[in-house]
């Protein structure tokens, strides 16, 4: 995946949140918001009220659960050319905090705990699905996203809120490839003698 990516992810995790969120309450939409929570856009004019969904990327660090040490080697597309050998794989842990706002407390709880329910049923998410929502491809090597929630008692304080705000912070894993490549040489042709290694080794 590309650093790019990362707000195609988002716009993803948004529309099952909206999907999930509906399917409790088909009585009024939610849509989502990728956005800080107290930086909301202006509602359309034929919006309306109610209540508004915030999904923010509240931090990107590394995930040493899943690191890979080494290179990886990419075989030459043709017998004979050189390969290409590129650093392992960077995976990152994508904090997002989800919050229900402008809503009444029996909104925001029955909206959260149907987010919550998602999660928790999307362990992993599958890259194929996320392709056809969104109608693109990734640039990913793997076929699931790992999806874990998180405790994070002090969200809201990080995120300049003035009082506490209910909230879920999860956690989406995954790698980000290294565009940098050296040529690797091929040897074609190289005659060992078995004689010659064993006697270099008792020397």
């Amino acid at each position: 995946m590309r650093p790019g990516d990362f707000y195609d992810l988002s716009r993803y995790l948004a529309i099952r949140f909206e999907e999930s969120i509906c399917g409790k309450d088909e009585q009024q939409e939610i849509l989502v918001d990728l956005c800080h929570p107290m930086d909301l856009p202006p509602r359309g004019e034929d919006a309306g009220g109610g209540a508004r969904g915030v999904l923010y990327l509240h931090r990107v660090s590394p995930a040493a659960r899943y690191r890979q040490a080494g290179s990886r080697m990419q075989p030459a597309p043709e017998a004979g050319l050189p390969g290409r050998s590129r650093r392992g794989d960077l995976w990152v842990n994508l904090r997002y905090v989800f919050m229900i706002v402008e809503a009444t407390p029996k909104k925001a709880m029955g909206s959260i705990g149907a987010a919550l329910q998602f999660l928790h049923s999307s362990a992993l998410l599958p890259v194929g699905e996320m392709e056809e929502f969104l109608g693109k491809g990734v640039d990913l090597e793997i076929a699931e996203l790992p999806v874990e929630i998180v405790e994070d008692r002090e969200a809201w304080r990080e995120l300049g809120l003035p009082r506490h705000q209910l909230a879920i912070s999860f956690e989406v894993s995954l790698p980000l490839a290294s565009q940098k490549y050296e040529t690797v040489e091929r040897v074609l042709e190289r005659e060992v003698r078995l004689e010659r290694v064993l006697n270099e080794g008792e020397e």
